[in-house]
């Protein structure tokens, strides 16, 4: 058995593009085309979850449960996203509001603008931050902040970087590595 918790992690744009993959020792390593497939998959699931919830303000999955690993999710709020749902106007449980829509028309030569409102579902949309782990693993939510905090202090502020790229960061690699050591060691004494 591996010395630490975590297998893997990603971190996925908000277009749903792995834009970071690093494997920690998981027994079956994947290749690159799975790693961007699984992060595709994983943003569709989250995205989907959300637009499904009857929670008000559900932002998504935050834990998926295996058998043999856990999946956690922290999603950072750095944008919103809207869609249209017409089956459900004003009872959307605080999701779905009424957005004033117009519609231009012409009548001969004169022009008809017509007021409707549409229900709209509110979503949030962000970078996504997931690790695999085994089952159990205590305090990933905390070692997540701790990763997009990282991301924020090295990636977001490096004047080299663009936005929903690759990142491509040495000294992000290099915390996020101490961090990662400090966490497997932090589970030896589990």
């Amino acid at each position: 058995m591996a010395l630490a918790a975590i297998y893997s992690l990603f971190i996925i744009n908000k277009s749903g593009g792995l834009i970071y993959y690093k494997d920690y020792g998981s027994g079956g390593r994947i290749d690159t085309n799975d790693s961007l497939r699984l992060a595709s998959l994983w943003h569709s699931m989250h995205a989907i979850s959300q637009q499904l919830s009857p929670i008000p303000g559900c932002t998504g999955i935050d834990l998926l449960q295996a058998h043999n690993f856990d999946l956690h999710c922290f999603q950072s709020l750095t944008g919103i996203g809207s869609s249209h749902d017409t089956a459900n106007s004003t009872k959307a449980n605080g999701c779905v509001l009424d957005h004033l829509l117009c519609s231009l028309c012409t009548c001969g030569n004169t022009p008809i603008i017509y007021y409707h409102f549409a229900p709209v579902r509110i979503m949030a949309l962000g970078t996504k931050f997931f690790v695999v782990c085994e089952t159990g693993a205590p305090n990933m939510e905390m070692l997540l902040k701790v990763i997009y905090e990282l991301y924020t202090d090295f990636v977001l502020k490096n004047p080299f970087y663009e936005m929903e790229m690759p990142i491509r960061c040495e000294l992000f690699d290099l915390n996020l590595a101490q961090v990662i050591q400090k966490d497997r060691v932090a589970l030896l004494g589990r």
